[in-house]
C-alpha cells in the first residue's frame, strides 16, 4: 500500500489515508441522482406536486378495497340469510367476539339495549339494522362497517334478525316487584 500515513495514532495504531472504493462512489453518486430524479417526478415537498401526477387520494380510490365497498350490495334479506346455518354461525361467532360486550351474550342488553325484544328504537327492518350495524348510532354503537367485511356484517345482522322478537319484553327494563304477603 502506497496510502500516506496520516499524522495522528491512537495507541500505537497508524491510520492510513486510502481513497474510497469507486464502486461505492459510483453508487453513491448514483443514490443522488436517483434521489433528485425522484423527487421531481413524485410529489415530495409541501410546495411540490411532483410531474407524474400521483397522489395519495387516487392511489386509494382506485385500490380494490374501495371499489368492492362500492359495489356491496345494499338490498339484503335477512330472512334468506338466517335460513343458512353457516352465515348463523358465523353471525354468532362475529356477535360474540364485537357486539356480546354491550348487548350481552345472548343479547340480553347490557350497555347497549336487548336485542331479543320486539322493541327497537330505531327499528327491526333489514335496511335500518344493516344501517345501524354499518353506520352506528349515536351514544355508543361503533360504525362497524369500517372494520367487517360487507358479508360479517350481513352475517351479523341476519344473527341479529334470527333472535330478534324472541322475547315478550327487554330484559334490561326494571319492573316493579310485588310486596311480600304480611
Amino acid at each position: 500500500m502506497n496510502a500516506p500515513i496520516l499524522d495522528h495514532s491512537c495507541d500505537g495504531i497508524e491510520e492510513l489515508d486510502n481513497p474510497l472504493p469507486r464502486w461505492w462512489l459510483y453508487l453513491f453518486y448514483v443514490s443522488i441522482v436517483f434521489a433528485f430524479g425522484y423527487a421531481v417526478y413524485y410529489p415530495s415537498f409541501w410546495f411540490w406536486p411532483g410531474t407524474s401526477g400521483w397522489s395519495q387520494e387516487k392511489q386509494w380510490a382506485s385500490s380494490p378495497v374501495v371499489r368492492t365497498a362500492a359495489a356491496a350490495p345494499t338490498e339484503v334479506s335477512l330472512v334468506d340469510l338466517a335460513s343458512k346455518p353457516e352465515t348463523l354461525d358465523a353471525g354468532k361467532k362475529l356477535f360474540m367476539s364485537n357486539c356480546a360486550s354491550c348487548h350481552g351474550n345472548n343479547a340480553e342488553g347490557k350497555i347497549g339495549p336487548c336485542l331479543t325484544d320486539s322493541v327497537w328504537k330505531y327499528g327491526s327492518e333489514d335496511q335500518s339494522m344493516l344501517e345501524s350495524i354499518r353506520k352506528g348510532r349515536p351514544g355508543g354503537m361503533p360504525a362497524w362497517g369500517s372494520f367487517l367485511k360487507p358479508d360479517q356484517v350481513n352475517s351479523v345482522a341476519a344473527y341479529v334478525h334470527s333472535i330478534g322478537n324472541t322475547t315478550a319484553t327487554p330484559a334490561n327494563v326494571t319492573t316493579a316487584t310485588p310486596a311480600a304477603p304480611k
